[in-house]
């Protein structure tokens, strides 16, 4: 009898979110979220063969279809910078496989895979063929220096958003997700509207763009992002505010407020000329980014704002043991959303109540 393992995963700007249930005959379910470095970089196969690395949950170094790659912290630099336009599907294959690979590794059975994957709606046009190519190579790669196989029983693509539009009970409704590259938001009318034609995407407007108006050089973007979310989190004694002199805060915080109020004036203009978003009876946010603007988004949103509290809960006590941050709740929650309609929890969660539609 084979084991079973089911996948979410979700190759964002900030990171590679993955949910994991491995099911071995005899055994009890194991769940893991896992949270792996999105840097990935393709290697020639003579770098390849003079590495000396342990694979392991956070980096890998694998290979598949003549290419060589570095996945995960073995493919960090010190200097970080996000390619607002690069297509995620281009590196989807190889992040998929560097944490299927681990748990092949791992495994003394052959592994039944099912494999749940996050792209942005506008890559639309190539979910069929990242499907198509993560069902082929994941049967049979290198990982390592390992020959790793598994069989394949489904690979699916869904796009952004389709976490929050299965959670959405009240219509029309708006769902915001602010990521570190992007703003996304998607109206939908009623329960059958599909989220690929309904979402809009601010690209360059996420995290990003705070960075881009503060005066302050980080050389590893995630890592100004961090500081700059500890500092929205806890105005003047954040994790900017300890890197600082007493006489840099004062007008680093200005400055910080400054970007922020520039940013915000963007996307609020573009929310407010949005009639089936102001005319939503309910705006499901999320996002690692939306922590940046709890005010202004009460501001705007009011009483229909819906943090999806009951998930984040539901994450959060699912994988205590993980101590998951509110930031990375936030994060993980589309995901999450998806993965669990295919990995069927081991102890009840809570239910979802009933759907209203004006």
């Amino acid at each position: 009898m084979n084991a079973n393992a089911k996948f979410g995963i979700d190759t964002g700007t900030s990171g590679t979110k993955i949910f994991v249930q491995l099911n071995q005959p005899g055994e009890v379910s194991i769940e893991n979220v896992i949270l792996q470095s999105s840097a990935i970089r393709k290697v020639t196969a003579s770098y390849y063969e003079s590495l000396n690395l342990e694979n392991n949950r956070q980096g890998s170094h694998l290979s598949f279809d003549g290419d060589h790659w570095l996945v995960g912290e073995y493919a960090e630099n010190a200097v970080r910078r996000t390619k607002v336009n690069r297509v995620k599907k281009h590196h989807a294959v190889a992040k998929v496989l560097s944490i299927v690979g681990q748990y092949l590794s791992e495994s003394s059975h052959l592994l039944d895979v099912e494999i749940d994957l996050m792209l942005p709606s506008n890559e639309a046009p190539y979910y069929r063929e990242t499907e198509e190519l993560i069902f082929r190579h994941v049967r049979r790669f290198t990982y390592g220096i390992k020959t790793v196989c598994c069989n394949p029983v489904r690979v699916q693509v869904h796009p952004e958003g389709s976490g929050f539009a299965s959670y959405a009970n009240v219509y029309p409704c708006s769902i915001l997700m602010f990521g570190h590259q992007d703003v996304t938001i998607i109206n939908l009318k009623d329960e059958q509207a599909n989220v690929v034609p309904n979402a809009y995407t601010w690209t360059g407007y996420g995290t990003i763009k705070i960075l881009q108006n503060f005066p302050f050089a980080f050389s590893n973007e995630l890592t100004g992002a961090k500081l700059l979310y500890e500092e929205s989190m806890k105005w003047g004694e954040g994790g900017l505010s300890a890197i600082l002199s007493a006489q840099e805060k004062s007008v680093k915080l200005v400055a910080l407020k400054e970007a922020k109020d520039l940013v915000w004036a963007d996307l609020s203009d573009d929310l407010e000329a949005d009639t089936d978003f102001m005319d939503a009876k309910r705006v499901y946010i999320g996002g690692g980014g939306s922590l940046f603007w709890g005010d202004y988004l009460a501001d705007l949103c009011q009483a229909k704002a819906d943090i999806l509290a009951p998930v984040r809960k539901e994450i959060k006590s699912t994988f205590a043991k993980d101590g998951i941050a509110a930031s990375l709740q936030q994060r993980l929650m589309d995901l999450y959303l998806v993965w669990r309609q295919n990995a069927v929890p081991m102890v009840p969660l809570l239910p979802t109540s009933a759907k209203e539609v004006a």
